[in-house]
């Protein structure tokens, strides 16, 4: 897929002025390997009713509004699509979007949330001050430690006080990074009435609490989009299954530090692969400086071999059948419970 256009002006406004009467949105972003927007639609469902209200064209986008009913609530919510690429957002509160997301889960699995790292993240927002001419200022982030060291997560509010102003956004990174941390979520604003503020997570959910949607579209969804799809080109076509010779394409994520220098770094990565979500496992070998986990994804039968590949360092091998969806629910599940890699191809 190409990179996704820039938002067109009307749609843009059409946006703003749903925020300005809602407040603030949450806005998830995700991929989609068909049309969202016509197939999301269900009624006379136990779990839930959602009905689409309006269908609308802005060029290559299609903007589409629903009604959702689900245990007890109800509300609106609106969707944009162009290709693969969704944007959900809802302005509705009292824990709505959250409902809709469980919805989208259980009725779309094969919608998926595109995770960024914290160091891109980084990279996104000194792209947008630079390109905008505007300085970041930090108002509150979420930071996570180092697998299996406490505490797990830390919340840091930034509050101007008399004669202190707001941290910037690129201090806070480098402030997290020297203390072992990764900022999981960051809310970075301009200021004054009007100015961009806007909460960003590594999950792909954004929460739009001022300034213009077509910017934020363009400077903050778009490149967390295209970094998903980048990442799915990047993992497909891995089976065995899928090559004349039957041969892996392993990848091959590295840490910058030697994460399996001891069993204990072993020890809490096979503790932490208990607490993966819909998958099977098996511990081959955890010991003498080697490490051999064999995983089934319930979620659509993939298997994936993980052997550490010297001290800092995993290897990902695909068998016979590894969806690129597989793939990237394990990366994600990495990142954000273990460390943050770089992602690469191994050469055997």
């Amino acid at each position: 897929m190409s990179r996704p256009p820039r938002m067109p002006q009307d749609l843009a406004m059409a946006v703003n002025s749903y925020m300005r009467e809602r407040g603030p949105l949450r806005v998830q972003c995700l991929l989609s390997e068909g049309d969202f927007s016509s197939v999301v639609t269900t009624e006379g469902r136990d779990v839930a009713k959602v009905v689409m209200l309006t269908e609308d064209r802005y060029g290559p986008f299609t903007h589409c509004t629903y009604s959702v009913a689900y245990e007890g609530s109800d509300g609106r919510l609106h969707s944009l699509q162009e290709g693969g690429r969704v944007l959900l957002f809802s302005g509705e509160g009292g824990g709505f979007f959250s409902v809709v997301l469980r919805i989208v889960r259980r009725l779309r699995p094969w919608a998926i949330a595109p995770f960024t790292e914290s160091v891109r993240i980084r990279s996104i927002l000194a792209k947008l001050e630079e390109g905008a001419g505007v300085s970041l200022k930090h108002k509150k982030s979420v930071r996570k430690r180092a697998a299996g060291t406490m505490p797990k997560t830390a919340l840091e509010w930034d509050k101007a006080a008399p004669n202190r102003e707001y941290s910037a956004v690129q201090d806070v990174f480098t402030d997290a990074e020297n203390e072992g941390l990764v900022v999981d979520s960051l809310r970075a604003f301009t200021g004054g009435s009007g100015g961009l503020d806007v909460t960003v997570s590594r999950r792909g959910l954004i929460t739009v609490h001022g300034g213009n949607m077509g910017d934020i579209y363009d400077s903050i969804l778009r490149p967390i989009m295209d970094h998903g799809l980048d990442r799915r080109r990047q993992f497909s076509h891995r089976s065995r299954s899928e090559r004349p010779d039957r041969e892996p394409r392993p990848l091959l994520v590295k840490y910058k530090g030697p994460v399996f220098a001891d069993d204990g770094g072993m020890k809490r990565f096979c503790d932490l692969i208990g607490g993966y979500t819909h998958c099977n496992y098996a511990i081959v070998h955890a010991g003498s400086s080697h490490l051999y986990i064999s995983i089934v994804d319930r979620m659509d039968n993939s298997s994936i071999a993980v052997r550490s590949v010297g001290d800092d360092a995993l290897a990902l091998i695909p068998q016979i059948k590894t969806s690129e969806a597989s793939l990237l629910r394990l990366t994600e599940f990495l990142a954000s419970e273990f460390y943050e890699g770089v992602i690469g191809e191994y050469e055997w």
